[in-house]
């Protein structure tokens, strides 16, 4: 009997669960023979009107030398304004300072595309059908 066939399988749909930190924390540990530990530093920009509404913001996490950004979102209201390059400008200072040697997302191709690639992002991926009928983009902007 195979070690595989010993074991049962189950799903758990909580991300913030103990199985799934158990399962990162299994991950990290193996990696760490290579890497070490490294820190992840969350980082949640925000745009505010003058009224202190949230009119956009941005959700990453630093780790491994880049930046991921995770979410960029402006209100409709507030898109074309300038407002989106300002967070990611933000989010890029806030890198350099770490020392990063880049930043790194992805896009779905009816999102920003055009506007990644104007502030300087080179795409070095795709992905037909995610979601279904759509291509998802990944691209980078390196900061060293």
């Amino acid at each position: 009997m195979s070690p595989a066939s010993t074991v049962r399988i189950t799903v758990d749909p909580d991300l913030d669960g103990e199985r799934a930190i158990a399962i990162r924390e299994m991950l990290r540990d193996y990696n760490a023979r290579f890497i070490g530990r490294p820190d992840w530093l969350p980082v949640v920009i925000t745009a505010l009107d003058c009224e202190d509404e949230m009119v956009g913001g941005l959700v990453g996490e630093y780790g491994l030398g880049w930046l991921h950004v995770d979410m960029l979102a402006v209100s409709p209201e507030r898109r074309r304004t300038g407002i989106g390059a300002q967070l990611l400008e933000q989010a890029e200072a806030w890198a350099r300072a770490r020392g990063a040697l880049g930043v790194y997302l992805d896009t779905i191709e009816f999102q920003a595309l055009e506007f990644y690639t104007r502030l300087g992002y080179r795409r070095f991926g795709e992905q037909a059908d995610n979601p279904p009928g759509f291509v998802r983009y990944y691209l980078e902007k390196r900061l060293d």
